[in-house]
């Protein structure tokens, strides 16, 4: 008889291409993004391709996870944005974090998703040769460059968020240091020459990518432009300066959300 951890159902969230979100429940989460983004999940989520697990969280048995589902939905949206962003419980039940990887990376055998005794948080464990796939958050790097009190910001020309605007940003080379990383994002995406001036905060968030999502550790500096031509490059459409009142609607990534507010906060401190 297999480990009745096997047999676990899962309550998950999911980020549309409008932006929306959408709940369910499932035993299967890789199998059920692909139907949802195959057009055969829900009525839903059809005109709203394609769709991103942002989270999702293991409950012991379908009646559980069905009851959660129902207290999940009545919450608002950013409520539940917090909630997968933080990696919390809900109603009880660990956090399993975004889609996890299918296979071994060692030997290519297939990943379980197992809460073991000895583990606050549930691993992903290779079902052949027992090796524990850590994921650990990958460095991104983003600029709040201000000219004459407005900030600068991009607006997306892809996925995910296409259409929405984002701080200048990105993730780091392999063995690329921060402050050089963020130069160069800056400079492929504005067509700017910016120079870090102080390290603003540190946000946790996700990235989704075809059919995973990692957890990313983004580390944004506050700057100033030295040089170059403003146009609008890689991966962005447009580009525009924003005061603290000015700021668009529609911004990519929840983490970029808080970042915003904090620098309202901030200079709004720094006018008096």
């Amino acid at each position: 008889m297999g480990d009745s951890r096997d047999r676990a159902w899962f309550l998950y969230l999911l980020r549309c291409a409008d932006d929306s979100f959408y709940t369910g429940v499932t035993t299967d989460l890789q199998r059920r993004l692909r139907e949802h983004n195959a057009g055969r999940g829900s009525r839903y989520t059809q005109g709203r391709r394609p769709v991103w697990l942002v989270g999702a969280w293991r409950f012991p048995d379908r009646s559980s996870a069905q009851r959660a589902e129902v207290r999940f939905k009545r919450l608002r949206q950013r409520n539940k944005e917090q909630l997968a962003a933080a990696g919390w419980p809900f109603d009880g039940a660990p956090f399993c974090g975004p889609l996890p990887h299918r296979f071994c990376p060692r030997c290519g055998g297939e990943l379980k998703t197992l809460l073991r005794a000895q583990d606050a948080h549930p691993r992903q464990v290779c079902a052949t040769c027992g090796r524990v796939h850590y994921r650990n958050a990958k460095p991104c790097v983003g600029m709040l460059a201000v000219r004459e009190g407005k900030l600068l910001l991009t607006r997306r020309s892809i996925q995910p968020y296409r259409g929405d605007w984002d701080i200048p940003g990105g993730f780091l080379e392999a063995g690329e240091q921060p402050e050089a990383g963020v130069v160069r994002e800056v400079w492929e995406e504005t067509g700017l020459e910016v120079r870090p001036v102080e390290v603003f905060g540190f946000y946790i968030d996700q990235y989704a990518y075809q059919d995973e999502v990692d957890f990313t550790l983004n580390i944004y500096f506050l700057g100033r432009v030295v040089g170059g031509e403003e146009q609008a490059r890689d991966e962005v459409s447009e580009l525009g300066w924003f005061g603290p009142g000015e700021l668009p609607a529609r911004i990519a990534f929840a983490h970029a959300r808080s970042v915003l507010a904090d620098w309202v906060q901030r200079m709004r401190k720094d006018s008096k």
